[in-house]
């Protein structure tokens, strides 16, 4: 595909790196249907968009919500050539006090999600008899957990592994299937207050102070001694969706993390 003339789908699209990879495929040309929960955000990014950006409001938790997406996009595109899922659920709990509900939370969204919605995108792009690419968007953590990560690391190994899979079938079919696997980016999902389980965050100059802790300790364990941003792996993504010989392959971003 080639993204001057694309028509892609971008999921988690109303904040965090799926803002960010909107706006950079908007810079580049490409048409795209952006997928989020917030309606008032999602409306906020296709008015800034120069009329590239049509807001498809879903949950992606929700299964009669999500068996509808796809073919919304393609249909308000008129057709689709290229899907990127940033949507995730991360919910840190230790693993003596993990819930079956907020496992189930997370795999929804970070793994049956990406997966039934590639199944849906690859079928449109067969059809359209051109081929396609799809990426994911994973976590350093998929092969590094963290401390009350249990959960959420496992529902990205196997987004990971899925993504593998993908592209081994697909690829006869002109089908790119790749991950992008980030260390910690500074997004409103990073800068939430981690309490223990049962306990209530604090507010104000408190909360204020404690988050501040938190972004200080996360990017020291990063050997650059910063986090990511958005618009540096939105950037990698868009040049993963653009790449012509690569499949298969998970990509990693992580200010040497992963070392």
């Amino acid at each position: 595909m080639k993204i001057s003339s694309g028509r892609v789908l971008v999921t988690g699209a109303s904040r965090g790196i799926g803002r960010a990879v909107v706006a950079q495929l908007v810079a580049r040309g490409a048409r795209v249907a952006a997928v989020g929960r917030d309606e008032e955000a999602l409306m906020q990014v296709a008015r800034t968009s120069s009329r590239q950006v049509t807001a498809v409001v879903g949950d992606l938790a929700r299964e009669s919500e999500r068996e509808l997406l796809v073919g919304h996009a393609a249909e308000a595109l008129g057709g689709l050539d290229g899907l990127i899922h940033c949507a995730g659920v991360v919910k840190y709990e230790p693993v003596g006090t993990l819930t079956p509900q907020a496992l189930e939370a997370m795999w929804r969204v970070n793994q049956l999600a990406p997966t039934l919605l590639s199944q849906e995108a690859a079928r449109i792009m067969v059809e359209q008899g051109h081929g396609g690419s799809i990426v994911t968007v994973s976590s350093t953590l998929s092969t590094r957990p963290a401390p009350s990560t249990v959960g959420y690391a496992g529902t990205k190994a196997a987004l990971e592994a899925t993504t593998r899979g993908l592209a081994k079938e697909l690829s006869a079919r002109a089908i790119r299937v790749n991950a992008v696997a980030p260390g910690v980016v500074d997004t409103d999902m990073v800068r939430q207050p981690r309490v223990a389980p049962g306990t209530r965050a604090p507010e104000g100059a408190e909360r204020e102070r404690l988050v501040a802790e938190q972004l200080e300790a996360l990017a020291y364990l990063h050997p650059l001694g910063r986090l990511g941003t958005a618009e540096e792996v939105a950037e990698l993504i868009v040049q993963v969706l653009d790449a012509e010989w690569m499949t298969g392959s998970v990509v990693t971003l992580d200010g040497g993390l992963s070392l």
